[in-house]
């Protein structure tokens, strides 16, 4: 590429005059003699890098949030005079466009170094965020397009700064001459720098300087930056302005008194930058471990909501103190290069998962102070199915936080989501029992089979529901043991449901002797018959209460009693049932009768 550019001819434009013997520096107009003293005057006490760091925090961080609080009445006003489209038509319109952007740009840094004020700042990033569609970004991460951008638009003005000025009447489409069907695509003669139409995406038919391009710029301007400027600029290493830039916060005296060690370059940023990075960054995660702490104190005192109020309160706490910490690198501390898009990468990351792990305490808070309402016991079935709904309302909520963050740092949504299909389907087949056993709790909260605290029959089993879960259900038997059996093989099983009947059964079977005289037998059922309809807890109706003769057999007479019991729990029917048979065995003394002896069992021989 610098043999080629060295083919240029050498031409000039008329620039904005800049003051002889002074260097732009990245908190203001240096002097030359200064620079090259990289500390500061020796009449000046230069602060401990503690003290400084300390003070440089505090302040941008108070400064942060009142530039947040005042930026949107200067929005309006800052942006007016730059809502004019560019020209992206063809070749030479983004061509031409991209100098006048660059040639703006660098005006408005140079009047925000005469005079830093918020208003000032917002107007260099609404010029920057205007210069940047002329760059095609697509194959940038969403959270890295604003600072790759920005970088973008440094280096490629510090190179066309040292490139002779193209013939305008040269370029694709160049007004004056009927250019027919433009080219897809041009290159700067002698470079490989490309302007190409787009086919997709919203700005299809514009011309952008192509990914590739943008991609390689740091390569290109490393080649031939050695070179002098070919024509007048106000800043011909624009990437230098660009990496010493600070918020209008940060007063230039304190950027000054930074040692030069700590002004070195790295990662496209000085080094005083990253370490009150590291430095906010640091005291968020301190700040928010210390409200973890009073927040788990207080969350062992407290309810279900309470509990859960104070736990989803370190999430909340966190993303509050890293957005503000945020604020404060992307206002004040403007880091650039490579150390920007890495710390938008981190800091869309940690976002997101902040995000998510928020979004999984609100689905249960949510549910927890529905449930917490009087209309709903906390152990009803309406409890447990709205539980298990928010199980999974918070998978669904935390996935689909992490496919769009996953999305937002350059791993694309579309093969994320076709890897977790792959992904779901070995899973599924490796965890099928689960699967089936939380398909099959989702069966047993949609048929109603039985609810909680119901007394149920399964198959060798018997006891009372106390939680039906995703996986399993738990049952206590009569005798206090816990049971607990799968949910896709208690969906299966044929259950009676004991506490769903709505009455129960009175019926026992005498038998008397068959040497009892018809007299007396007759008098005994009418008697039995008076017990039974003189009984209020005894259903009366068309067939209930009756007693009758049902048979004779090993020689005696079987009566049956019988009759419905409604309204009553198991242990009522138990008392009931008990007087009747001991008021029975009364009458049947009374009448001068007797139960017959069961035959004695004969062991069988051999």
């Amino acid at each position: 590429m610098c043999a080629s550019m060295r083919r240029h001819r050498a031409s000039s434009v008329k620039a904005r005059p800049t003051r002889p013997g002074v260097r732009a520096g990245f908190g203001g107009p240096f002097p030359v003699s200064a620079m090259r003293n990289s500390g500061p005057p020796r009449s000046q006490k230069v602060p401990s890098l503690t003290k400084m760091l300390i003070r440089l925090v505090l302040s941008v961080i108070l400064g942060s949030v009142a530039a947040a609080w005042t930026a949107p009445v200067f929005a309006a006003d800052a942006t007016s005079d730059l809502l004019e489209p560019l020209d992206r038509s063809s070749p030479s319109a983004t061509y031409q466009s991209f100098l006048r952007a660059s040639d703006d740009l660098q005006a408005l840094f140079k009047g925000y170094e005469a005079a830093k004020s918020v208003k000032e700042a917002l107007v260099l990033r609404s010029a920057a965020t205007r210069t940047r569609r002329l760059l095609d970004l697509g194959n940038v991460p969403p959270a890295a397009r604003a600072r790759t951008g920005n970088a973008a638009i440094a280096y490629l003005s510090d190179i066309l700064v040292r490139l002779p000025l193209v013939d305008p009447a040269s370029i694709p489409g160049a007004p004056g001459r009927d250019w027919g069907k433009l080219p897809d695509k041009w290159r700067i003669p002698g470079t490989e720098i490309e302007i190409a139409r787009q086919t997709t995406g919203p700005q299809a038919g514009d011309y952008l300087f192509t990914a590739d391009t943008i991609e390689n710029l740091k390569t290109y301007y490393a080649e031939i930056a050695s070179r002098s400027p070919l024509r007048p600029a106000l800043f011909p290493n624009f990437n230098e302005i660009q990496a010493n830039f600070t918020g209008p916060l940060i007063p230039d005296s304190w950027v000054r008194a930074v040692p030069g060690p700590l002004r070195s370059i790295v990662l496209d940023t000085p080094i005083w930058k990253t370490l009150v990075i590291v430095a906010a960054i640091a005291v968020t995660f301190v700040l928010a471990s210390l409200w973890g702490s009073f927040a788990s104190r207080r969350a062992g005192a407290a309810g279900h909501v309470g509990r859960l109020v104070w736990r989803i309160s370190v999430p909340a706490v966190l993303f509050l103190l890293f957005t503000a910490a945020e604020t404060l690198v992307i206002i004040q501390v403007v880091p650039s290069g490579r150390l920007a898009v890495g710390e938008s990468i981190v800091a869309s990351i940690i976002h997101y998962a902040v995000g998510a792990w928020a979004a999984w305490i609100g689905c249960f808070l949510i549910v927890e102070a529905i449930i917490a309402s009087p209309k709903i016991p906390d152990n009803s079935y309406d409890a447990h199915l709205l539980r298990l709904a928010a199980r999974l309302a918070a998978l669904l909520s935390v996935g689909a936080i992490l496919v769009y963050g996953a999305n937002d740092i350059g791993i694309p949504a579309l093969g994320l989501v076709a890897g977790l299909g792959v992904g779901g389907i070995a899973v599924a087949l490796a965890s099928q029992s689960t699967i089936e056993n939380l398909f099959g709790g989702l069966s047993i909260f949609a048929d109603r089979p039985f609810r909680i605290g119901d007394s149920i029959s399964f198959g060798s089993g018997a006891g009372t529901v106390e939680a039906i879960g995703p996986r399993s259900s738990r049952i206590r038997a009569s005798d206090g043991a816990l049971i607990t059996v799968p949910n896709s093989d208690l969906a299966k099983m044929h259950i009676t449901n004991g506490s769903a009947r709505d009455k129960f059964h009175f019926r026992q079977t005498l038998a008397l002797r068959a040497d009892t005289r018809v007299e007396a037998l007759n008098a005994l059922l009418t008697d039995l018959r008076g017990l039974l309809e003189t009984e209020e807890a005894i259903e009366k109706c068309p067939g209930s209460p009756r007693v009758s003769i049902v048979g004779l057999a090993g020689g005696t007479i079987q009566i049956q009693m019988s009759g419905g019991i409604p309204g009553v729990d198991s242990t009522t029917f138990g008392l009931i049932q008990e007087g009747l048979i001991l008021r029975t065995l009364a009458r049947i003394e009374a009448a001068g009768l007797h139960l017959a002896v069961p035959p004695p069992v004969v062991p069988a021989t051999a």
